[in-house]
């Protein structure tokens, strides 16, 4: 048991590689939040709770050589100051594992940060904080059923009952409306085996229920995102108490919508100079209003007035309505990445509800592993 604060900074769905907002941008801003400073020596941890990336990178791309660079000096920050660096394993449709980067830079350039790489459930002790540490990165198993019993299982095979810290990359239930039909974890679940914090990425905006803590995004990555972008700093007192605090982003690029359904050009210019003029620069407006709306035929005007934003359209049908809401048990398709990791467990869950006998079960799972 801890006798001193525990000071924790976490951030997720940082997506370096996306496209609507430069990765050059992210970094300026990651850098910002995390100065070589004394505030950000104070730190005991820092977490990257899950998609680091954004999409598979080739080589040649142009952003690596930036994330790269980033990659070394978080790592230099981190060794500099005795900081413990976790980087868990995001949706696997976004990170690719293309964090073992971290741990390939740490080796190569002989940093020699304090780092874990997470990439499957555990139950790990970090003896140099004595806390027990849970991890869940996204799609670690068919369902969020199955997700819980083997954390159940590996707190029983380390003799615990609760951990101190959980990371996870997911969703709870209390995060998404009851309609939507997706794998949802149980919060209530989580919060009795964990004590100080529960900490979760994925869902883009940032929430707090009781204990758990979504940090949201990190920075803006699209339209609809116009919520406060930024991270978690926790302290943690030894006598339970605990002090978290949203840390705003207040670099994040700018996405906003300006409405101008069935209004004039005389009023639509109107009010794109109120919306707009306090924005910074490379900013993103997006015009919405009626398909025939005059403004459409000529964006070029606007981008002429506006040079220093970037500019896109939403054009509407003037009957156009919102889809109807699922209706109550209405299934929703909801696809799950298949890897080399997971394919031989999912393979197997469907066979065995097919009525497959457990010994042919098992003849097609050695196939399978000749053969990945």
């Amino acid at each position: 048991m801890r006798t001193s604060d525990l000071k924790v900074a976490t951030v997720s769905d940082i997506h370096l590689g996306a496209k609507r907002t430069p990765t050059r941008d992210i970094i300026k801003n990651l850098k910002a939040a995390f100065p070589d400073n004394e505030e950000t020596a104070e730190l005991d941890m820092i977490c990257l709770v899950g998609d680091v990336f954004d999409t598979l990178l080739s080589l040649n791309d142009e952003d690596l050589v930036e994330i790269d660079f980033w990659i070394a000096h978080l790592l230099r920050l981190c060794k500099k100051h005795d900081i413990v660096l976790y980087v868990l394993e995001g949706t696997p449709s976004h990170d690719w594992r293309q964090s073992e980067r971290f741990v390939s830079i740490n080796e190569i350039a002989g940093i020699g940060a304090n780092l874990k790489y997470v990439k499957d459930i555990s139950v790990e002790y970090e003896p140099s904080l004595d806390i027990w540490v849970g991890f869940v990165p996204d799609e670690s198993a068919p369902t969020t059923d199955q997700t819980l019993s083997q954390i159940y299982d590996l707190l029983r095979a380390k003799g615990l009952e609760q951990v101190d810290l959980m990371f996870m990359h997911g969703q709870f239930e209390y995060q998404l409306p009851p309609h939507v039909k997706a794998q949802k974890h149980d919060s209530e679940a989580y919060l009795r085996i964990t004590r100080m914090g529960v900490f979760i990425g994925h869902v883009h905006i940032q929430s707090t229920y009781k204990w758990i803590y979504a940090q949201g995004s990190f920075d803006r990555l699209g339209h609809g995102e116009e919520e406060p972008k930024g991270h978690f700093r926790a302290t943690f007192h030894p006598n339970g108490d605990r002090d978290v605090v949203f840390v705003e982003n207040a670099g994040a690029r700018k996405f906003i919508t300006v409405y101008c359904m069935h209004m004039s050009v005389e009023d639509s210019l109107l009010e794109i100079e109120r919306r707009v003029k306090h924005l910074p620069d490379n900013s993103a407006v997006r015009l919405e209003a009626n398909y025939d709306h005059p403004l459409f035929a000529d964006m070029d005007a606007l981008m002429r007035i506006y040079p220093q934003f970037v500019w896109s359209k939403n054009p509407k049908d003037a009957d156009e309505v919102e889809e109807p809401a699922l209706e109550e048990g209405t299934v929703e398709f909801v696809p799950i990445t298949i890897t080399r990791e997971n394919i031989v467990e999912l393979l197997s869950e469907r066979l065995q509800s097919m009525g497959v006998s457990a010994d042919m079960i098992a003849i097609a799972q050695t196939k399978i592993d000749e053969v990945r």
